[in-house]
């Protein structure tokens, strides 16, 4: 089932049977938003938000739903978000970027807000969930919404602290150099930076491979660094590390990935 929309506010006509996936198209000015829905409230209070990390293209084009396949495995009602940002692009990540007209996770913040509004469920039974880019996108969205709370494997905290082949194509396709990503747009491209902004720092579990060291480098320290320098409530983010040789920053295995997002959302693992 599908449903196309062009306000936001429309969502809330939307029939979203249980157990269904149903897919949501929302299109402006700038990009064409997708979303997959799996509304399981007749059995799970709570609701995981998944954002992409890299997409291999050769495999699929957009719009694409990473870890779609594992819906009937996760315990909880599920959104799917798609990054708008590739459409067109032959790029493999976009870390929710858009352009500087549009802040896509800003449009995305909206979009989640308006289906967890529709299924009834509160704010603290909310989390976004990703890896990599995914994990970077979780984080500031979850800061967007008050109460949320983001559980991340191997995020990045700081886009153009990523690999110059991967962060440097998007950040001159969306913004058109660097400097005026980091001039101009700093809440959008930096993870700290999006907490002030947004005068929020959320919950997170941070799910970190301690064998992944550009994670540990470019990305854990700095983050942790830029909490402790701007006095943020470092208190809210818990670690939780492993230690894996062989996957460096490839993110957790399918079963431990969901034993450990179940175990969260539940909070039977802290």
């Amino acid at each position: 089932m599908e449903h196309s929309i062009e306000t936001i506010n429309e969502i809330h006509e939307l029939k979203l049977p249980y157990g269904t996936p149903i897919k949501i198209k929302y299109t402006t000015k700038e990009f064409e938003y997708n979303l997959l829905v799996y509304n399981k409230r007749d059995r799970f209070e709570n609701a995981v938000v998944l954002s992409n990390g890299a997409v291999d293209l050769n495999k699929k084009r957009p719009p694409i739903f990473m870890r779609s396949k594992w819906a009937k495995e996760i315990d909880a009602s599920l959104i799917y978000l798609d990054d708008a940002t590739l459409h067109g692009t032959e790029l493999k990540l976009g870390w929710g970027q858009g352009n500087k007209n549009e802040f896509v996770l800003k449009v995305y913040s909206k979009l989640v807000k308006a289906i967890i509004s529709k299924i009834n469920l509160e704010t603290d039974h909310v989390f976004y969930y990703g890896s990599s880019a995914g994990g970077f996108m979780s984080l500031i969205l979850a800061a967007m919404h008050n109460g949320s709370t983001a559980i991340v494997n191997n995020p990045q905290t700081d886009v153009k602290n990523y690999h110059e082949g991967h962060s440097r194509p998007l950040l001159e396709m969306s913004y058109g150099t660097i400097e005026t990503a980091y001039n101009s747009f700093r809440e959008r491209v930096n993870v700290v930076n999006a907490f002030k902004h947004v005068d929020n720092v959320p919950h997170i579990y941070y799910i970190q491979n301690q064998y992944s060291f550009h994670d540990l480098k470019y990305h854990v320290n700095p983050f942790i660094k830029s909490m402790k320098e701007d006095e943020l409530e470092i208190e809210k983010v818990t670690f939780i590390n492993y230690f894996d040789k062989e996957r460096g920053h490839t993110p957790l295995d399918k079963d431990p990935a969901l034993n450990s997002l179940n175990l969260l959302i539940k909070r039977n693992l802290f």
